[in-house]
């Protein structure tokens, strides 16, 4: 069997560290969820028209066979004081295969400098060659850079081998292998390298670090050799072997939190029955063996979510192509539409249902929050959680997803690991529409688990700022005012809270408007306090635009908090905040310049 080359990339201008590629991914997310999630979506994103796409994670430890290859064949030649040639010293290696079928597979140019069409694959080089390349398919779920770093992260030696089969023609097809690392830089024989590393064919085209992935046959050989699972005669796909996996709390641990981040991330690609260009055969092998995942026969939060998932979609199905709801309990969902005034634009529509969870369900801590998605791809951005809204209904879900016009916007307030959306960073425009639909989606949670005519509760202690002419701002105490309607019939629930905290605003100053900024919006900082005889302390904004505290003016829309900032520094861009009794924070409103605006901010008992 050949011997691979090995290419180590010494530093050039502009390089990035190995150390700090493995980080852009942030840490927010546990190793095992990120690793699924990426690789996942970048699988979901890859695959091919009419198919319906596979996508496996295997857990195995390598047999000698498989690990004899890799010593005397992949990597012959490695840094002799590297993670990896220390893993490949050991008896065993662990390993985490995770493999795609019925998807495009690696394809397009095998060198990173090619000039390509605007509708050809880059496939290959955006996964092996590029750091950080954007999503491939319009509307996607993932990036293949990104994707990348998650799994050399999840390596202790930051290693990957690929084994990838495309289709060049009809009836032909080419297979690619190569090896790839990211490591911390080092120095070898007086030359810094910056910690990526190839294992292929060196190119001859003179540049000190390129490669080229083992083609056909000898591509077949070393990944038959390797892997467990092989390609079908007209299978096209993507096969990684993640060496020495970053099982910081055992192995079983890192198996069990990769299995239950299956429904938690992808259980709107499992619903039963759904149409094929919407479905993803998912699965989890340990040992040889699958094991099982649990899915909305098994829970009924999981049922509850697609059941509002049904609902929203046959509300945003167009009038051409309808899609009822499948299911009786799709029919009993609210379905919300989700409104920007100024400008009116649809953003999206919100399903929610009551949800009673029996003990014993696996997903008994996950109701009582609103699943973010995406339109197109459906892959879950964020389960959001509404801790201290006041609840008279119990337990409940919902699902959140964007009209198709506006899923550009929410995709563009996504950090690299796709799991919030966080519109602070947005042009002007995108902010005010992704921070309406939060806000709205807030509003409608809180209408739907205490509807006006059933609360009967006192209203939390408000706190505000004195009139402050010269900055155009109204801050006043608003009246505490019972709404009318009958009395309350529904029993009260446990997570109402009896006492009442106090926001206090200590001042508030104009904040100079940015180089970039948009020049026809002011912001106002407020400086608060919050006190409580709790812990902590829940604060909601009451945000209006008015004059002299009586007649409103303008559009509420065009009002909002662009930021709350913590002691610590933390910033946030939520429509409330969670802070600590007796601290002192700040919240950045932002609103029409030349206007004057009412602002309360509420406090209850967290």
């Amino acid at each position: 069997m050949m011997t691979l080359d090995w290419v180590a990339k010494p530093f050039g201008a502009g390089d990035i560290a190995g150390d700090g590629t493995k980080k852009l991914l942030g840490t927010s997310v546990a190793t095992p969820s990120l690793l699924l999630r990426e690789t996942a979506q970048n699988s979901w994103d890859a695959r091919a028209d009419g198919v319906i796409p596979e996508y496996q994670m295997r857990f195995r430890t390598l047999s000698q066979d498989a690990l004899e290859v890799l010593r005397d064949s992949v990597f012959a030649t490695a840094n002799p004081a590297s993670e990896l040639a220390s893993a490949l010293a050991g008896e065993t290696i662990e390993a985490i295969e995770i493999h795609d079928r019925g998807t495009s597979g690696l394809g397009g140019p095998t060198n990173n400098d090619a000039r390509v069409g605007e509708d050809a694959s880059t496939n290959y080089r955006d996964f092996v060659l590029t750091v950080g390349a954007p999503r491939g398919r319009s509307l996607g779920g993932g990036t293949y850079g990104f994707g990348k770093s998650a799994a050399f992260r999840a390596s202790s030696c930051g290693t990957l081998v690929i084994w990838t089969r495309i289709q060049t023609s009809p009836g032909q097809f080419e297979e690619r292998f190569i090896a790839a690392a990211v490591t911390p830089s080092f120095q070898m024989d007086d030359k810094r390298y910056t910690g990526q590393q190839w294992w292929g064919l060196r190119s001859d085209e003179g540049q000190p670090s390129a490669v080229q992935p083992v083609l056909g046959e000898d591509a077949h050989a070393l990944g038959s050799a390797v892997f467990e699972r092989g390609f079908d005669d007209d299978q096209t796909g993507t096969s990684l072997l993640l060496l020495a996996p970053v099982f910081d709390d055992g192995r079983q641990s890192f198996i069990d939190e990769a299995r239950t981040a299956v429904p938690v991330n992808l259980w709107a690609k499992r619903v039963a029955g759904q149409a094929e260009h919407r479905t993803m055969l998912i699965s989890v092998v340990v040992d040889g063996e699958p094991v099982h995942i649990p899915g909305a026969a098994d829970s009924r939060v999981l049922a509850a979510k697609q059941a509002c998932l049904e609902a929203v979609r046959a509300t945003q199905a167009a009038d051409d192509a309808p899609e009822p709801a499948s299911s009786q309990a799709a029919a009993l969902v609210s379905v919300e539409e989700i409104w920007c005034r100024n400008p009116k634009k649809l953003v999206g529509h919100l399903g929610l249902t009551p949800c009673a969870v029996p003990p014993g369900d696996p997903f008994k801590n996950a109701e009582n929050r609103v699943t973010l998605m995406r339109n197109s791809a459906e892959l879950v951005v964020e389960d959001r959680e509404y801790p201290n809204y006041r609840n008279l209904i119990g337990e409940w879900v919902g699902v959140f997803k964007p009209v198709p016009e506006m899923d550009a916007d929410f995709s563009a307030a996504e950090p690299p690991t796709h799991d919030s959306w966080n519109p602070s960073a947005l042009e002007p425009a995108q902010k005010r529409l992704v921070n309406t639909g939060l806000r709205r989606i807030g509003e409608e949670v809180r209408g739907f688990l205490a509807p006006a005519d059933d609360i009967e509760a006192e209203q939390p202690a408000e706190a505000a700022s004195k009139l402050a002419s010269a900055l155009g701002v109204l801050a006043k105490p608003l009246a505490a005012s019972r709404p009318s309607g009958r009395r309350p019939t529904a029993k009260k629930s446990s997570d109402v809270r009896t006492r009442t905290s106090k926001v206090e605003v200590l001042g508030y100053q104009l904040v100079p408007p940015s180089p970039h900024g948009d020049p026809t919006a002011a912001v106002t900082r407020f400086t608060l306090h919050a006190r409580s005889d709790g812990e902590y302390v829940q604060v909601t904004p009451k945000l209006d635009i008015g004059i002299d505290g009586r007649a409103s003016l303008g559009d509420p829309d065009e009002i909002y908090i662009s930021a709350w900032q913590t002691s610590e520094g933390t910033k946030y861009d939520y429509d409330g905040i969670r802070v600590r009794s007796g601290e002192t924070f700040t919240a950045d409103v932002s609103y029409p310049a030349g206007v004057a605006i009412d602002c309360s901010f509420l406090g209850e008992d967290a």
